[in-house]
């Protein structure tokens, strides 16, 4: 296999279409046609199905973009690291998150690093659940914050973070607001938003809402933590989040309430195969740890870090 049929697969997958994949790549489209031929015959996949005029991945399409991804992603970030090498320049750290932790904790986490390190570069991605342990896993992270255990990939290293309660966010003027705690079973009285089926934080709403023995009905769907969180101070609904991911939202316009009973939720750093810790993912580490702890105080638990360690 070579690099070539790859970038051919993807620029059929994000353009649709032979003809402008072929525009894109400089090639005819029997060309880039027999690139995709020959890539399905090599891997014994049929990677496209036609739906009208457009070509769509197949569910086995869908598995192999998403590691053709990443392997191209790694190549194209080898020039900028032989620049990095030859300049004698310190190493871009690569960092990703949850999109539901990027606002909240890592971008204040990174306003105390770079006091700290001046001089570094790093950079920051945005990615979902079901990623980020294979971007990892495939070294194209040095550290992520993650959301519970256990990691699925075996040979990405784990570490606890730190723990902290599930809350129920409501918005303000809301009739569950005059309670001091939510059970599922009040919960179902009005409409909840929660995280789309297949996603971690729904299985986890799901664990609670069985547990109590209570049908989950979901009005409002969602892939975005983030955008469930928006959508409870818009007035449309409840949810379950922590208390981090509801800061990225106007805290006057909606109240948290403790599960009854209480649902907790567990926080890891991954890291990739091999890694050696530098001072600066070790500084990272300490400046997100603190953050958690200025932005939580009681209401989060801190599990890496050397005092829980000992």
């Amino acid at each position: 296999m070579n690099i070539k049929k790859l970038k051919c697969f993807r620029a059929v997958v994000i353009h649709g279409s032979l003809v402008a994949a072929a525009d894109v790549m400089n090639l005819s489209q029997p060309a880039t046609s027999r690139l995709i031929s020959t890539l399905e015959d090599e891997l014994k996949l049929k990677l496209f199905k036609r739906e009208k005029r457009r070509l769509v991945l197949t569910p086995e399409g869908k598995e192999f973009y998403r590691e053709a991804e990443k392997i191209l992603a790694n190549l194209e970030d080898l020039p900028r690291i032989v620049q990095e090498i030859k300049s004698g320049g310190t190493r871009t750290l690569r960092i990703v998150a949850l999109a539901r932790l990027a606002n909240s904790l890592v971008s204040p986490a990174l306003a105390r690093f770079v006091k700290e390190h001046p001089d570094q570069r790093f950079s920051v991605d945005v990615r979902g659940h079901r990623d980020i342990e294979q971007w990892v896993a495939g070294r194209h992270y040095d550290i992520a914050v993650a959301l519970t255990r256990p990691c699925n990939h075996p040979s990405v290293i784990q570490r606890p973070f730190f723990d902290t309660d599930a809350m129920v966010m409501i918005p303000k003027g809301h009739p569950l607001e005059a309670l001091e705690s939510v059970s599922p079973e009040q919960m179902a009285d009005y409409d909840i938003i929660a995280l789309a089926p297949g996603l971690r934080p729904r299985f986890q709403m799901e664990e609670i809402f069985q547990a109590a023995g209570v049908e989950l009905d979901c009005k409002i769907e969602t892939t975005s933590s983030v955008l469930a969180c928006q959508m409870v101070v818009e007035g449309l609904g409840i949810t379950i989040i922590d208390r981090l991911a509801a800061l990225a939202v106007d805290e006057a316009r909606y109240v948290l309430r403790p599960l009854e009973p209480g649902y907790g939720l567990e926080f890891v750093l991954l890291f990739p195969p091999g890694f050696e810790e530098t001072p600066a993912t070790k500084s990272l580490v300490r400046c997100l740890e603190s953050e958690v702890a200025s932005a939580l105080g009681p209401h989060a638990t801190l599990t890496g870090c050397e005092e829980a360690r000992l």
